[in-house]
Protein backbone atom coordinates (compact mmCIF):
# COMPACT_ATOMS: atom_id res chain seq x y z
CA UNK A 1 0.00 0.00 0.00
CA UNK A 2 2.09 2.32 -1.08
CA UNK A 3 1.28 6.08 -2.45
CA UNK A 4 2.43 6.35 -6.24
CA UNK A 5 3.80 9.78 -5.38
CA UNK A 6 6.52 8.15 -3.19
CA UNK A 7 6.73 5.03 -5.08
CA UNK A 8 8.24 6.54 -8.05
CA UNK A 9 10.32 8.47 -5.89
CA UNK A 10 11.69 5.46 -4.16
CA UNK A 11 12.04 4.21 -7.97
CA UNK A 12 14.60 6.71 -8.86
CA UNK A 13 16.26 6.33 -5.66
CA UNK A 14 16.60 2.41 -6.44
CA UNK A 15 17.64 2.59 -10.44
CA UNK A 16 20.11 4.76 -8.90
CA UNK A 17 21.60 2.18 -6.29
CA UNK A 18 21.24 -0.44 -9.75
CA UNK A 19 23.53 1.85 -11.64
CA UNK A 20 26.21 1.94 -9.47
CA UNK A 21 26.06 -1.42 -8.69
CA UNK A 22 24.89 -0.74 -4.76
CA UNK A 23 22.65 -3.65 -4.53
CA UNK A 24 22.78 -7.24 -4.01
CA UNK A 25 20.53 -7.80 -6.79
CA UNK A 26 18.25 -6.41 -8.81
CA UNK A 27 14.46 -6.27 -7.89
CA UNK A 28 11.78 -6.82 -10.35
CA UNK A 29 8.96 -3.67 -9.75
CA UNK A 30 6.11 -4.05 -11.32
CA UNK A 31 3.73 -0.70 -10.33
CA UNK A 32 0.46 -1.91 -12.22
CA UNK A 33 0.20 -4.94 -9.58
CA UNK A 34 2.16 -3.56 -6.87
CA UNK A 35 4.24 -6.59 -6.58
CA UNK A 36 7.79 -6.18 -6.19
CA UNK A 37 10.00 -9.83 -6.10
CA UNK A 38 13.92 -10.43 -6.47
CA UNK A 39 15.17 -10.91 -10.15
CA UNK A 40 16.29 -14.37 -10.58
CA UNK A 41 19.17 -13.62 -12.47
CA UNK A 42 21.60 -12.59 -10.04
CA UNK A 43 25.20 -13.47 -11.45
CA UNK A 44 25.20 -11.20 -14.68
CA UNK A 45 24.35 -8.14 -12.12
CA UNK A 46 27.38 -9.49 -9.79
CA UNK A 47 29.95 -9.27 -12.57
CA UNK A 48 28.21 -5.54 -13.68
CA UNK A 49 29.54 -4.93 -9.96
CA UNK A 50 32.75 -5.90 -10.66
CA UNK A 51 32.87 -3.82 -13.87
CA UNK A 52 31.36 -0.64 -11.79
CA UNK A 53 33.68 -1.22 -8.78
CA UNK A 54 37.36 -1.68 -11.15
CA UNK A 55 36.34 1.03 -13.04
CA UNK A 56 35.76 3.72 -10.39
CA UNK A 57 39.07 2.09 -8.23
CA UNK A 58 40.99 2.35 -12.01
CA UNK A 59 38.99 5.98 -12.41
CA UNK A 60 41.30 7.02 -9.63
CA UNK A 61 44.24 7.33 -11.12
CA UNK A 62 42.62 10.07 -13.57
CA UNK A 63 41.45 12.30 -10.74
CA UNK A 64 45.12 13.68 -10.72
CA UNK A 65 45.58 15.89 -13.42
CA UNK A 66 48.93 17.01 -14.58
CA UNK A 67 48.54 20.92 -14.21
CA UNK A 68 47.63 20.64 -10.72
CA UNK A 69 50.88 21.59 -9.06
CA UNK A 70 50.51 24.58 -11.45
CA UNK A 71 47.08 25.14 -10.17
CA UNK A 72 45.68 27.40 -7.60
CA UNK A 73 46.91 24.80 -4.88
CA UNK A 74 50.71 25.16 -5.77
CA UNK A 75 51.38 27.14 -2.89
CA UNK A 76 49.01 25.92 -0.32
CA UNK A 77 50.23 22.57 1.55
CA UNK A 78 46.88 22.73 3.56
CA UNK A 79 44.95 22.49 0.25
CA UNK A 80 47.25 19.63 -1.36
CA UNK A 81 47.19 17.48 1.60
CA UNK A 82 43.25 18.15 2.07
CA UNK A 83 43.14 16.76 -1.96
CA UNK A 84 45.41 13.96 -1.42
CA UNK A 85 43.27 13.32 1.69
CA UNK A 86 40.01 13.20 -0.15
CA UNK A 87 41.41 10.45 -2.97
CA UNK A 88 42.21 8.20 0.41
CA UNK A 89 38.93 8.84 1.42
CA UNK A 90 37.11 8.09 -1.53
CA UNK A 91 39.27 4.88 -2.17
CA UNK A 92 37.94 4.01 1.37
CA UNK A 93 34.45 4.55 0.42
CA UNK A 94 34.87 2.76 -2.65
CA UNK A 95 36.27 -0.19 -0.90
CA UNK A 96 33.98 -0.03 1.69
CA UNK A 97 30.97 -0.12 -0.53
CA UNK A 98 31.95 -2.96 -2.98
CA UNK A 99 33.71 -5.15 -0.33
CA UNK A 100 30.43 -4.82 1.72
CA UNK A 101 28.44 -5.67 -1.81
CA UNK A 102 30.47 -8.83 -2.55
CA UNK A 103 31.45 -10.42 0.88
CA UNK A 104 27.47 -9.89 2.13
CA UNK A 105 25.98 -10.31 -1.04
CA UNK A 106 23.77 -13.59 0.29
CA UNK A 107 23.48 -11.88 3.73
CA UNK A 108 21.86 -9.00 1.93
CA UNK A 109 19.68 -10.80 -0.63
CA UNK A 110 17.93 -12.35 2.78
CA UNK A 111 17.36 -9.42 3.87
CA UNK A 112 15.80 -8.48 1.01
CA UNK A 113 13.86 -11.16 0.95
CA UNK A 114 12.57 -10.66 4.89
CA UNK A 115 11.85 -6.84 3.55
CA UNK A 116 9.46 -7.86 1.11
CA UNK A 117 7.88 -10.59 3.59
CA UNK A 118 7.73 -8.16 6.14
CA UNK A 119 5.93 -5.55 3.81
CA UNK A 120 3.27 -8.10 2.58
CA UNK A 121 2.44 -9.32 6.15
CA UNK A 122 2.00 -6.18 7.60
CA UNK A 123 0.18 -4.29 4.63
CA UNK A 124 -2.82 -5.83 6.15
CA UNK A 125 -2.53 -3.48 9.37
CA UNK A 126 -2.18 -0.54 7.15
CA UNK A 127 -5.25 -1.31 5.13
CA UNK A 128 -7.63 -2.38 8.26
CA UNK A 129 -6.91 -0.39 11.44
CA UNK A 130 -5.31 2.52 9.56
CA UNK A 131 -7.65 5.29 7.97
CA UNK A 132 -6.39 5.59 4.41
CA UNK A 133 -6.58 9.61 4.21
CA UNK A 134 -3.86 9.45 7.22
CA UNK A 135 -1.23 7.31 5.46
CA UNK A 136 -1.52 8.96 2.28
CA UNK A 137 -0.78 12.29 4.29
CA UNK A 138 2.36 10.78 5.63
CA UNK A 139 3.64 9.09 2.52
CA UNK A 140 3.08 12.52 0.59
CA UNK A 141 4.70 14.47 2.91
CA UNK A 142 7.43 11.59 3.01
CA UNK A 143 7.72 12.44 -0.85
CA UNK A 144 8.32 16.07 -0.84
CA UNK A 145 10.88 14.82 2.02
CA UNK A 146 12.51 12.61 -0.48
CA UNK A 147 12.54 15.00 -3.67
CA UNK A 148 13.89 17.78 -1.20
CA UNK A 149 17.20 15.97 -0.79
CA UNK A 150 17.48 14.49 -4.39
CA UNK A 151 17.41 18.16 -5.58
CA UNK A 152 19.59 19.51 -2.73
CA UNK A 153 22.39 16.79 -3.50
CA UNK A 154 21.85 17.40 -7.58
CA UNK A 155 22.24 21.26 -6.62
CA UNK A 156 25.15 20.51 -4.95
CA UNK A 157 26.93 18.25 -7.81
CA UNK A 158 25.56 21.33 -10.31
CA UNK A 159 27.14 24.18 -8.29
CA UNK A 160 30.11 21.84 -7.44
CA UNK A 161 30.82 21.45 -11.12
CA UNK A 162 30.83 24.81 -12.37
CA UNK A 163 32.95 25.69 -9.51
CA UNK A 164 35.50 22.70 -10.54
CA UNK A 165 35.88 23.58 -13.90
CA UNK A 166 36.25 27.62 -13.02
CA UNK A 167 39.48 26.24 -11.20
CA UNK A 168 40.63 24.62 -14.13
CA UNK A 169 43.78 26.30 -14.69
CA UNK A 170 44.68 24.63 -18.29
CA UNK A 171 41.60 23.42 -20.18
CA UNK A 172 42.92 20.43 -21.91
CA UNK A 173 42.31 16.54 -22.64
CA UNK A 174 44.05 16.19 -19.12
CA UNK A 175 42.32 18.27 -17.14
CA UNK A 176 39.04 17.89 -18.55
CA UNK A 177 39.21 14.17 -18.13
CA UNK A 178 40.73 14.46 -14.36
CA UNK A 179 37.38 16.90 -13.52
CA UNK A 180 35.41 13.71 -15.43
CA UNK A 181 36.39 11.16 -13.10
CA UNK A 182 35.84 13.64 -10.26
CA UNK A 183 32.14 14.11 -10.99
CA UNK A 184 31.97 10.04 -11.60
CA UNK A 185 32.78 10.00 -8.26
CA UNK A 186 31.01 12.66 -6.94
CA UNK A 187 27.78 10.96 -8.82
CA UNK A 188 28.82 7.59 -6.69
CA UNK A 189 28.84 9.43 -3.49
CA UNK A 190 24.99 11.20 -4.15
CA UNK A 191 23.78 7.37 -5.11
CA UNK A 192 25.21 5.98 -1.81
CA UNK A 193 23.84 9.15 0.30
CA UNK A 194 20.32 9.00 -1.62
CA UNK A 195 20.08 5.05 -1.00
CA UNK A 196 20.49 5.67 2.99
CA UNK A 197 18.31 8.33 2.80
CA UNK A 198 15.54 6.38 1.50
CA UNK A 199 15.91 3.41 3.51
CA UNK A 200 15.90 5.63 6.39
CA UNK A 201 12.14 7.05 4.75
CA UNK A 202 10.98 3.60 4.16
CA UNK A 203 11.81 3.04 8.09
CA UNK A 204 10.75 6.07 9.55
CA UNK A 205 7.22 5.65 7.38
CA UNK A 206 6.71 1.92 9.29
CA UNK A 207 7.29 3.35 12.73
CA UNK A 208 4.88 6.14 11.56
CA UNK A 209 2.44 3.74 10.87
CA UNK A 210 2.35 2.18 14.08
CA UNK A 211 1.63 5.18 15.81
CA UNK A 212 -1.36 5.79 12.97
CA UNK A 213 -2.05 2.18 13.95
CA UNK A 214 -2.32 2.82 17.98
CA UNK A 215 -4.11 6.00 17.86
CA UNK A 216 -6.84 4.46 15.46
CA UNK A 217 -7.42 1.57 18.18
CA UNK A 218 -7.75 3.07 20.91
CA UNK A 219 -10.63 5.60 19.34
CA UNK A 220 -12.34 2.17 18.64
CA UNK A 221 -15.25 1.50 20.65
CA UNK A 222 -15.60 -2.26 20.59
CA UNK A 223 -13.51 -5.57 18.57
CA UNK A 224 -11.07 -7.52 20.04
CA UNK A 225 -8.77 -4.94 20.39
CA UNK A 226 -6.05 -7.51 22.11
CA UNK A 227 -5.67 -9.37 18.88
CA UNK A 228 -4.95 -5.97 16.72
CA UNK A 229 -2.46 -4.83 20.01
CA UNK A 230 -0.82 -8.13 19.56
CA UNK A 231 -0.09 -7.51 15.91
CA UNK A 232 1.07 -3.95 16.46
CA UNK A 233 3.06 -5.15 18.86
CA UNK A 234 4.57 -8.01 16.75
CA UNK A 235 5.22 -5.45 13.58
CA UNK A 236 7.54 -3.30 15.96
CA UNK A 237 9.29 -5.61 17.40
CA UNK A 238 9.83 -6.57 13.32
CA UNK A 239 10.36 -3.50 12.49
CA UNK A 240 13.31 -3.06 15.23
CA UNK A 241 14.98 -5.77 14.03
CA UNK A 242 14.52 -4.61 10.23
CA UNK A 243 16.73 -1.23 11.12
CA UNK A 244 19.43 -3.18 13.48
CA UNK A 245 19.97 -5.34 10.35
CA UNK A 246 19.60 -3.00 7.84
CA UNK A 247 22.10 -0.60 10.48
CA UNK A 248 24.39 -3.58 10.65
CA UNK A 249 25.15 -4.90 6.98
CA UNK A 250 25.73 -1.24 5.68
CA UNK A 251 27.59 0.17 8.76
CA UNK A 252 30.72 0.29 7.19
CA UNK A 253 29.22 2.28 4.07
CA UNK A 254 27.56 4.71 6.73
CA UNK A 255 30.92 5.44 8.25
CA UNK A 256 32.81 5.78 5.14
CA UNK A 257 29.88 8.39 3.96
CA UNK A 258 30.36 10.59 6.93
CA UNK A 259 33.78 10.51 7.16
CA UNK A 260 33.65 12.05 3.68
CA UNK A 261 30.59 14.50 4.55
CA UNK A 262 33.04 15.72 6.88
CA UNK A 263 35.86 15.99 5.10
CA UNK A 264 33.66 17.43 1.82
CA UNK A 265 32.42 19.58 4.44
CA UNK A 266 35.67 20.84 5.59
CA UNK A 267 37.25 21.49 2.62
CA UNK A 268 34.55 23.67 0.84
CA UNK A 269 34.58 25.86 3.81
CA UNK A 270 38.24 25.64 3.42
CA UNK A 271 37.82 27.09 -0.40
CA UNK A 272 35.20 29.76 0.74
CA UNK A 273 37.89 31.30 3.40
CA UNK A 274 39.93 31.60 0.17
CA UNK A 275 37.77 32.68 -1.88
CA UNK A 276 36.96 35.63 0.90
CA UNK A 277 40.66 36.80 1.41
CA UNK A 278 41.30 36.71 -2.63
CA UNK A 279 43.59 33.78 -2.48
CA UNK A 280 42.14 32.05 -4.85
CA UNK A 281 40.79 34.54 -7.63
CA UNK A 282 36.78 34.45 -8.67
CA UNK A 283 34.01 36.87 -10.16
CA UNK A 284 30.98 37.10 -9.40
CA UNK A 285 29.71 33.66 -10.69
CA UNK A 286 31.93 31.99 -8.88
CA UNK A 287 31.03 33.59 -5.71
CA UNK A 288 27.62 32.67 -6.69
CA UNK A 289 28.41 29.26 -7.14
CA UNK A 290 30.37 28.74 -4.01
CA UNK A 291 27.50 29.86 -1.52
CA UNK A 292 24.92 27.96 -3.52
CA UNK A 293 27.52 25.07 -2.63
CA UNK A 294 27.73 25.64 0.81
CA UNK A 295 23.62 25.92 1.71
CA UNK A 296 23.66 22.37 -0.23
CA UNK A 297 26.37 20.63 1.09
CA UNK A 298 25.02 22.14 4.66
CA UNK A 299 21.45 21.68 4.46
CA UNK A 300 21.80 17.85 2.54
CA UNK A 301 24.33 17.11 5.87
CA UNK A 302 20.95 18.43 8.60
CA UNK A 303 19.00 16.71 6.32
CA UNK A 304 20.42 13.07 6.47
CA UNK A 305 21.29 13.67 10.72
CA UNK A 306 17.51 15.15 11.20
CA UNK A 307 16.01 11.75 9.04
CA UNK A 308 18.17 9.52 11.14
CA UNK A 309 17.39 11.10 14.57
CA UNK A 310 13.44 10.78 13.75
CA UNK A 311 13.51 7.35 12.63
CA UNK A 312 15.17 6.44 16.03
CA UNK A 313 12.81 9.10 17.83
CA UNK A 314 9.78 7.86 16.18
CA UNK A 315 10.97 3.89 17.42
CA UNK A 316 11.50 4.71 20.50
CA UNK A 317 8.90 7.38 21.16
CA UNK A 318 6.48 4.54 20.40
CA UNK A 319 5.94 4.21 24.41
CA UNK A 320 4.50 7.51 24.39
CA UNK A 321 1.52 6.42 21.80
CA UNK A 322 0.88 3.66 24.15
CA UNK A 323 0.21 5.60 27.09
CA UNK A 324 -2.84 6.53 25.71
CA UNK A 325 -4.56 3.33 26.46
CA UNK A 326 -4.51 3.99 30.38
CA UNK A 327 -7.94 5.48 30.45
CA UNK A 328 -9.01 2.61 29.53
CA UNK A 329 -11.55 0.59 32.00
CA UNK A 330 -10.19 -2.65 33.48
CA UNK A 331 -12.47 -4.68 32.37
CA UNK A 332 -10.63 -6.63 29.49
CA UNK A 333 -7.89 -8.61 31.00
CA UNK A 334 -6.28 -9.94 27.62
CA UNK A 335 -6.11 -5.98 26.55
CA UNK A 336 -4.12 -5.46 29.56
CA UNK A 337 -1.75 -8.38 29.32
CA UNK A 338 -1.38 -7.40 26.64
CA UNK A 339 -0.55 -3.70 26.98
CA UNK A 340 1.86 -5.34 29.58
CA UNK A 341 3.83 -6.89 27.10
CA UNK A 342 4.23 -4.42 24.58
CA UNK A 343 5.55 -2.04 27.55
CA UNK A 344 7.86 -4.74 28.75
CA UNK A 345 9.24 -5.31 24.93
CA UNK A 346 9.48 -1.44 24.30
CA UNK A 347 11.17 -0.87 28.06
CA UNK A 348 14.01 -3.80 26.39
CA UNK A 349 14.55 -2.67 22.60
CA UNK A 350 15.84 1.05 22.44
CA UNK A 351 17.05 1.76 18.91
CA UNK A 352 20.46 2.97 18.88
CA UNK A 353 22.58 3.68 15.86
CA UNK A 354 26.60 4.02 16.36
CA UNK A 355 28.84 4.29 13.67
CA UNK A 356 31.31 0.87 13.82
CA UNK A 357 29.33 0.16 17.48
CA UNK A 358 31.37 3.50 18.69
CA UNK A 359 30.07 6.88 18.00
CA UNK A 360 26.21 6.96 18.87
CA UNK A 361 24.50 9.46 16.29
CA UNK A 362 21.82 11.61 17.71
CA UNK A 363 20.89 15.49 18.06
CA UNK A 364 23.91 16.26 20.75
CA UNK A 365 26.02 14.29 18.23
CA UNK A 366 24.89 16.18 15.04
CA UNK A 367 25.68 19.55 16.58
CA UNK A 368 29.00 18.34 17.61
CA UNK A 369 29.43 16.90 14.02
CA UNK A 370 28.88 20.46 12.90
CA UNK A 371 31.10 21.89 15.46
CA UNK A 372 33.77 20.09 15.16
CA UNK A 373 33.78 20.75 10.96
CA UNK A 374 34.03 24.62 12.18
CA UNK A 375 36.87 24.28 14.44
CA UNK A 376 38.96 22.68 12.09
CA UNK A 377 38.26 25.57 9.63
CA UNK A 378 39.21 28.17 12.06
CA UNK A 379 42.57 26.31 13.08
CA UNK A 380 42.87 26.00 9.16
CA UNK A 381 42.00 29.69 8.70
CA UNK A 382 45.24 30.28 11.40
CA UNK A 383 47.62 28.13 10.18
CA UNK A 384 46.90 29.82 6.43
CA UNK A 385 47.60 33.27 8.33
CA UNK A 386 50.69 32.35 9.84
CA UNK A 387 51.89 31.12 6.58
CA UNK A 388 50.70 34.44 5.12
CA UNK A 389 53.15 36.34 7.39
CA UNK A 390 56.35 33.86 6.53
CA UNK A 391 55.64 32.38 2.86
CA UNK A 392 58.23 29.80 2.04
CA UNK A 393 60.87 30.48 -0.66
CA UNK A 394 58.68 29.69 -3.69
CA UNK A 395 56.37 32.32 -2.41
CA UNK A 396 59.12 34.56 -1.70
CA UNK A 397 60.67 34.25 -5.40
CA UNK A 398 57.18 34.52 -6.82
CA UNK A 399 56.66 37.86 -4.78
CA UNK A 400 59.85 38.99 -5.76
CA UNK A 401 59.72 38.40 -9.19
CA UNK A 402 56.11 40.55 -9.30
CA UNK A 403 58.12 43.05 -7.02
CA UNK A 404 60.33 43.49 -9.84
CA UNK A 405 58.31 43.57 -12.82
CA UNK A 406 56.13 46.29 -11.30
CA UNK A 407 58.82 48.24 -11.26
Amino acid sequence: MLHPKLGRVMNLVYYHSVFFALMGTTLRIRSYRKTIRLEKVSRTYLIYSYIVGIFLFLNMYYMIPQALMDGYIKYNIVLQWNFFAMLILRFLAILGCYGTMWMKRQEIIQLYMNSLNYWKRFSKIMGTIVNRHDIKELQESLTRIMVQEILVLYGGFMFSSLIQYQLLSVINKHSLLALSARLTHFLHFIAVKMGFYGLLILLNHQFMVIHLALNALHGKKAGKKWKTLRSIASMHLETLRLARKIFGFYDVINATVFINMFMSTLNILYHAVQYSNRTIKSDGWGMLFGNGLIVCNIWGTLKLLEMLDKVVTSCNNTGQALKQFSDLPNGDKKLQRELEIFTMQLRRNHLVYKICGLVELDKPAGLSYIGSILSNVIILMQFDLRRQEHPNKTQYVALLIKGKSAE
